[in-house]
């Protein structure tokens, strides 16, 4: 989703960006494609990261002026195999752990030693552009769409939630012991608890669904308080100066979100093995009992990612790297 987010840009600026996916469960090569965006297809299963870029190469008929690279597994290996095709890479990453050959690094998580987590696993002459200045952002977040509801809730815990935490936030708030709570559920097109979730909310006239929405900039900004995970979902929440009550669902998430809870920007619930029905109603409650305290949150949160900066800034970035 991020890349979209970038590809849309690029384009505005003038650029021809082509994805490759690899067809996995789960994978969104129909949005892409019904962005416009020419997709190639690899296997769902590659051995090596050798193996991933000898698959790519054979697929590209041309040569690119750059390659963004945005996962997890993919590093040094590939990259290098890459610049026969490509003339710059761009590496989007956080978690550190791994050689890369590229010229831009981004990672646009809030860490204390942001400064310093690069410095062995990139090569001097790359440029990193760190931290949440260069959140990659839909031009909806720099707009102002709506005003906040008392009471309402935002639930959204990423495009999969494999472990089902929804159906735990729906049922928490069921057991709330508020008036007129209202609450936005958001699902991803690929959720496998799809059916049995929207199910539960033609159940519930209070929750209303919304399935790979666009719209999640107003969405957030009338919520007084989100339940959800962490991520890039943790940049969106900031610009909008929404409080939330925030789990980690992977690995990746949990040094951020930790952070975030340290300066006060977010609530640290744990990892999905430490959430109930019963400690998530719990929780809702509190902070919803405290809006003296919510306010607070939004504020800290608001401060982190700049109005002036993300994607925008991104995008300069790349443009200049390219007529290098």
């Amino acid at each position: 989703m991020r890349c979209l987010t970038l590809a849309k840009a690029l384009t505005k600026k003038g650029a021809e960006c082509h994805f490759v996916c690899r067809k996995l469960n789960g994978n969104l090569i129909s949005l892409i494609q019904q962005t416009g965006f020419h997709t190639f297809f690899l296997p769902e299963m590659i051995n090596s990261e050798k193996e991933d870029a000898t698959e790519t190469l054979a697929l590209l008929q041309e040569n690119y002026q750059l390659l963004i690279l945005d996962h997890y597994h993919l590093g040094m290996t590939y990259c290098q195999l890459m610049r026969q095709r490509c003339h710059k890479i761009m590496v989007i990453d956080d978690l550190a752990n791994r050689m890369h050959d590229c010229d831009v690094l981004l990672d646009q998580n809030l860490l204390p030693d942001a400064e310093s987590r690069y410095e062995k696993w990139v090569p001097n002459h790359c440029k990193q552009l760190l931290g949440p200045k260069f959140a990659l952002l839909r031009d909806e977040f720099y707009q102002l769409h709506t005003s906040i509801e008392p009471n309402h809730i935002l639930i959204s815990f990423g495009g999969s939630d494999e472990q089902n935490l929804t159906a735990l936030a729906i049922e928490a708030i069921s057991n709330l012991k508020f008036s007129k709570i209202t609450a936005d559920i958001v699902l991803g097109m690929n959720n496998p608890w799809r059916f049995d979730i929207e199910q539960r909310c033609k159940k519930q006239a209070n929750l209303t669904l919304h399935i790979q929405t666009d719209a999640m900039a107003p969405l957030m900004q009338k919520a007084q308080l989100m339940l959800g995970a962490g991520g890039a979902t943790h940049w969106e929440r900031c610009i909008s100066g929404l409080p939330a009550l925030v789990v980690i669902v992977a690995e990746n998430q949990q040094a951020t979100t930790e952070y975030l809870d340290k300066i006060g920007a977010c609530i640290c619930l744990g990892k999905t093995t430490d959430i109930t029905v019963e400690r998530l109603s719990k929780q809702l409650y509190k902070y919803l009992s405290e809006p003296k305290l919510l306010r607070n949150i939004s504020q800290t949160a608001a401060s982190i990612v700049p109005l002036n900066a993300g994607t925008p800034l991104v995008i300069e970035q790349i443009v200049a790297i390219t007529e290098d």
